[in-house]
């Protein structure tokens, strides 16, 4: 199983945070450059009978007419994974600077500032860790790993890519390419667990438990659900989101699907 969540791009991740953080920089990149690239990808918990099973109930489950008026094709659903490449990157000048020098699509800078504000309000103040991300910038992370694999195995370079494939995204199958998604935690998750920022077990915090229940609210979902990671190729992780419009979000999270399943949906409709 392949996620675009291997300590090679955590360091990365956290090289850009960079600034925002400065308070705990020191203890952050320290740690993170100290880390190995070789372990393993973050356990997933996979469950092959829910995985495979529940799709197909759901999907009865979810009567045609509920389903929200929209398009496949519409921008927000664009579908990027490891197993559907972006047919074309976001043009720069539809981008636009958000917290700390992050950029995200501007047709949802609205819906985003809205979100931080509503969980500012709850007492939780989110802190934007990664967002739009280029093709180029996936390739040098990518290929970096390739090379080191390549160096400490001695592996041939296409033997490395396959291995490299593992635990990390492709270039240009990634979401993050779509300036759609967003990585989030919030600031006492931050303070508290500088080295593993990005972690599984930050779904038991109190701001991941608020995102799930709220982010639909303005029109973000949890891209990436547990037990879902049969159909989305990634393994969970809480605190990635993506924009998809909020009925779309209502709609997904209501009858707890993927948006692959739902994309499924609208295409059959």
């Amino acid at each position: 199983m392949r996620s675009n969540r291997n300590k090679s791009e955590r360091i990365f991740i956290i090289k850009k945070v960079g600034i925002t953080i400065l308070f705990i920089a020191g203890i952050v990149v320290a740690t993170a450059l100290f880390m190995s690239h070789d372990a393993p990808a973050p356990k997933a918990k996979v469950s092959q009978t829910t995985s495979e099973t529940t799709p197909a109930k759901q999907t009865t489950e979810s009567s045609a007419e509920a389903l929200p008026d929209v398009s496949p094709t519409d921008w927000q659903l664009v579908l990027v994974s490891p197993e559907h490449k972006i047919s074309k990157e976001v043009s720069a000048n539809q981008l636009v600077t958000v917290d700390g020098g992050q950029q995200i699509d501007r047709r949802i800078q609205q819906p985003y500032e809205e979100l931080v504000a509503a969980a500012k309000k709850a007492g939780i103040q989110l802190k934007l860790i990664s967002a739009f991300r280029s093709v180029s910038d996936q390739t040098s992370v990518f290929n970096t790993r390739v090379a080191q694999l390549m160096s400490r195995e001695n592996l041939s370079e296409e033997a490395a890519k396959k291995r490299a494939m593992q635990t990390m995204t492709e270039p240009g199958y990634s979401e993050h390419h779509t300036g759609l998604a967003i990585d989030v935690v919030d600031q006492e998750w931050l303070a508290s667990n500088p080295s593993m920022i990005l972690d599984e077990s930050y779904s038991e915090h109190t701001g991941a438990k608020w995102l799930q229940e709220n982010a639909r609210r303005f029109g973000f979902i949890v891209r990436y659900p547990d037990g879902k990671e049969a159909i989305t190729k990634i393994t969970y992780e809480p605190w990635h989101l993506r924009y998809v419009g909020e009925e779309s979000a209502e709609y997904i999270e209501a009858h707890h699907i993927t948006f692959e399943e739902f994309i499924r949906e609208l295409t059959e409709k």
